[in-house]
């Protein structure tokens, strides 16, 4: 993969992103950005896209806030931390990297949520969304829901929060136990290699992660709520949901499907918040064929397939 690293501005935060394969890019389709979920980071997706993705297309990933190697400003606080919020923040980062070129935005977990988000808000340039484990609800269940309501308790919570937060990120043996709990399948979590490499490749900025610059995101997730607004999304959506996610009930990906027109939705049977180890060939095929059916939109002009092709063969 041929990476740019870098930052952008918006709302005061600095939000770390990767460029790949940027050789590749044609002006004329969506770009593909990706949003990592919590307690992960924007180099998560190195090992999470499709395998075409590594080589042969290009693609961006785009970090949460208050995610290292992304930064907080000064005064940043829980009562920032809503709908609003999250929109103005992510569409400001959006913008920043892409100007106004089209998009369709892939989150997993809290990065479905911002995926969801975007397109309630109608951002300009959002022409699709697929949302992995996404929720409607910061109300959630397993390890990252206990994470959610300790800090939801309040100021006083902060330093267990961060205790917590500061224990996982020292030690490689937690982090693992940790990311085995999101999964249902616990067997073809630990077996699939990407779990071991995606866990080696977030370490150093999950090492480096400040809780203090956490804390007011916990925070605020604990008060998310989005259901009511899900019908003003108008652009083609994809729900991924796994039947045993123990973070993000099946409730939530009912509801998300019923409350969206047109929405499409992709159910992987026995998996949990993890479908990209637990049932890496089907998740890989479901994501292609959704960006596959959402890029249909934008058929390549014959200029614009050329020069495609010249900038693969000069590539190195």
């Amino acid at each position: 993969m041929n990476i740019r690293k870098g930052r952008v501005e918006s709302e005061g935060h600095h939000i770390a992103y990767l460029a790949v394969n940027e050789h590749l890019v044609c002006d004329e389709r969506p770009a593909i950005v990706f949003i990592h979920g919590v307690l992960a980071s924007v180099n998560f997706w190195r090992e999470c896209v499709p395998p075409a993705f590594k080589k042969d297309r290009a693609w961006y990933s785009l970090s949460l806030p208050a995610h290292h190697p992304s930064t907080v400003p000064t005064d940043f606080a829980p009562e920032h931390v809503n709908e609003q919020w999250f929109y103005d923040v992510m569409y400001g980062a959006l913008k920043d990297l892409l100007g106004d070129r089209k998009a369709i935005i892939v989150g997993h977990s809290t990065g479905g949520f911002s995926a969801l988000n975007l397109a309630i808000h109608q951002a300009p340039n959002v022409v699709g969304i697929v949302s992995i484990a996404g929720f409607h609800s910061g109300n959630w269940g397993g390890v990252e829901g206990l994470l959610v309501k300790l800090a939801g308790l309040g100021r006083w919570a902060e330093g267990l929060f961060a205790s917590n937060i500061r224990l996982a990120s020292k030690s490689p043996f937690i982090q693992r136990v940790f990311a085995s709990l999101l999964a249902n399948n616990h067997r073809a979590y630990r077996a699939n290699p990407i779990s071991r490499r995606m866990l080696e490749t977030i370490r150093p900025d999950v090492r480096a992660q400040n809780p203090a610059a956490l804390f007011p995101l916990f925070n605020g997730i604990s008060r998310l709520e989005i259901a009511e607004q899900l019908c003003h999304i108008n652009v083609p959506c994809y729900l991924f949901a796994g039947t045993h996610d123990p973070v993000v009930p099946a409730r939530q990906s009912l509801l998300l499907a019923g409350n969206i027109e047109r929405a499409k939705t992709v159910v992987f049977r026995n998996v949990g918040h993890m479908p990209f180890m637990e049932d890496t060939e089907a998740y890989t095929a479901a994501l292609e064929q959704a960006l596959d059916n959402i890029e249909a939109q934008y058929p390549i002009p014959q200029h614009g397939r050329q020069g495609t092709l010249l900038e693969r063969s000069a590539s190195p």
